[in-house]
């Protein structure tokens, strides 16, 4: 396939999310979007869509592809991931690997700008996506990081939440809650390996973004301390290519002092309940195989069960490292 890689304008966001959403019809990864939702992803603050962003042209123009670089920042080891999606008319063509290569040399300039110790590069697929894991294994990319997608579908037989004594929860409040959240947030993952602290202005743009649900987001708290919260998301383009209405749990934490008293999992059902009574059909989430605080026996035990895995390839960058078909 003839085909042309140039970066990302504004001209493409429509088409983008149309092919972002003809490929997640194929693949049922529960990664449809919307216009507004996917150009609040683009323009995240550590994203120049203008330069991280690149699209893959058919000979006729249309959209064959889609890839983008996010850094995510951290002292000893920065990330920079790429997100990839590939039309399923244009697929085992080439497109992702060409898409590839074009965003290593994007993140080899972006790496001799960054102070961490290493940087790594990463991308990543549903372990059942036997020619994506090929080709990345086939660059050298080594798996890094397991994540379980869970669903809990339908959302009934919900139990009620115990909420710990001396604790109140309420639905989170945006702008009042906003720095005290951020704090309780990077606090309570302090200790999980992969986790790079999240910036105010990281927070507040995602808080702002349109699928961002306060009013189905319950935080805990001991006085005037947010010790606890789990904030979720309802996206109307997902909804559309999912066939239902679903919320998926993005962050779910409590701070070390306040664990072991079912905090955590009375959270998570008052989120499940508000899901329920404002007439969602279901609730997704991904968590890491590695999380110290056992959280997916936490969420196998609210009801919810693994429907797929996500594996993450990384490589370390440095001087001498190219992204290159692997020595066998």
């Amino acid at each position: 396939m003839k085909m042309a890689i140039r970066n990302y304008e504004d001209r493409d966001l429509e088409a983008l999310v149309e092919l972002i959403n003809a490929a997640d019809a194929v693949d049922q990864l529960d990664q449809g979007t919307n216009v507004s939702e996917f150009r609040e992803v683009l323009h995240h603050p550590d994203s120049d869509p203008y330069h991280d962003a690149v699209v893959a042209l058919s000979e006729d123009r249309r959209l064959a592809g889609h890839s983008r670089l996010n850094l995510v920042a951290a002292p000893l080891q920065s990330r920079l991931y790429v997100h990839s999606v590939v039309h399923p008319d244009w697929r085992d063509q080439g497109v992702e690997r060409a898409m590839l290569e074009q965003l290593w040399h994007r993140a080899e300039e972006r790496r001799r700008t960054l102070g961490s110790r290493t940087v790594q590069f990463r991308t990543y697929c549903a372990a059942f996506q036997d020619k994506r894991v090929a080709l990345f294994e086939e660059l050298g990319l080594q798996p890094v990081r397991y994540d379980l997608h869970m669903v809990y579908r339908p959302l009934d037989n919900l139990a009620e939440p115990r909420i710990p004594p001396g604790i109140d929860v309420r639905p989170f409040a945006r702008g009042l809650d906003n720095e005290a959240a951020l704090g309780t947030v990077n606090e309570a993952f302090a200790d999980v390996m992969d986790h790079a602290p999240v910036t105010l202005e990281e927070f507040d743009h995602w808080i702002e973004s349109p699928s961002f649900q306060a009013n189905l987001s319950p935080v805990a708290l001991d006085g005037q301390y947010v010790v606890g919260l789990c904030l979720c998301t309802v996206s109307e383009g997902r909804a559309r290519v999912l066939g239902r209405r679903d919320g998926y749990v993005d962050t779910l934490c409590v701070i070390s002092a306040y664990r072991r008293r079912g905090l955590g999992s009375a959270l998570l059902l008052t989120c499940l309940r508000a899901l329920q009574k404002a007439g969602l059909e279901s609730a997704t989430l991904d968590a890491s195989t590695d999380n110290p605080t056992e959280a997916i026996h936490l969420y196998e035990q609210a009801g919810f069960q693994e429907a797929w895995r996500w594996v993450t390839y990384g490589k370390e960058m440095g001087p001498e490292t190219t992204l290159a078909p692997h020595p066998r």
